[in-house]
């Protein structure tokens, strides 16, 4: 257990910063992945879980925590740092369109996963309830060289149990809508 522990500790010591983007990158990134969801709740509530980093943890797989650093307001150039699978990312906010579209780049994480990486979520009302877009545009890094052959598949896999968790998180929400309080 002990020694677990240190390998742990050990992920969270080495940092890879990556090449800081625009939203332009979007459209010039060396590899581009799509992937689409519907959510059966209104967008502003699906907008809200997503905007609000300290509740992923009950809904996106692997996020052990995840937080802004300062005060709010948040919006575009916040820092939003996370702990997912054990890896730290650390993502710098480029589009905050409430409640259309919400947008990061990385700009370091605990693995060498990408040379340069954004991630855009884009939300739109739909029969039913959300639709939901997450596009990730990244030059890649030798991690994600690596795995490109089975990288999208497993990315919406992902993205497709992600979508799924949140539409259930969102259902047990209170009588006005608004999702769950975090369970202490």
């Amino acid at each position: 257990m002990r020694a677990h522990r240190a390998r742990a500790r050990s992920r969270l010591t080495m940092w890879f910063p990556m090449r800081e983007v625009e939203m332009d990158f979007l459209e010039r990134a060396g590899k581009r992945w799509v992937m689409e969801a519907t959510v059966a709740a209104p967008r502003r509530d699906v907008w809200r879980a997503i905007s609000d980093p300290t509740v992923w943890h009950h809904w996106f797989p692997g996020v052990e925590r995840a937080w802004y650093e300062g005060d709010p307001p948040y919006g575009v150039g916040t820092v939003r740092k996370a702990i997912v699978a054990g890896q730290r990312m650390e993502e710098v906010m480029l589009a905050w369109d409430e409640p259309r579209r919400w947008a990061y780049c990385l700009s370091g994480a605990s693995y060498p996963l990408a040379r340069a990486q954004l991630e855009c979520t884009e939300l739109e009302d739909c029969a039913g309830g959300s639709r939901l877009r997450w596009t990730i545009a990244s030059d890649r890094g030798p991690l994600l060289w690596l795995v490109t052959p089975i990288f999208h598949r497993t990315v919406a896999r992902l993205w497709e149990r992600a979508a799924r968790n949140l539409e259930r998180w969102l259902a047990q929400g209170e009588p006005d809508g608004t999702p769950p309080r975090a369970r202490g």
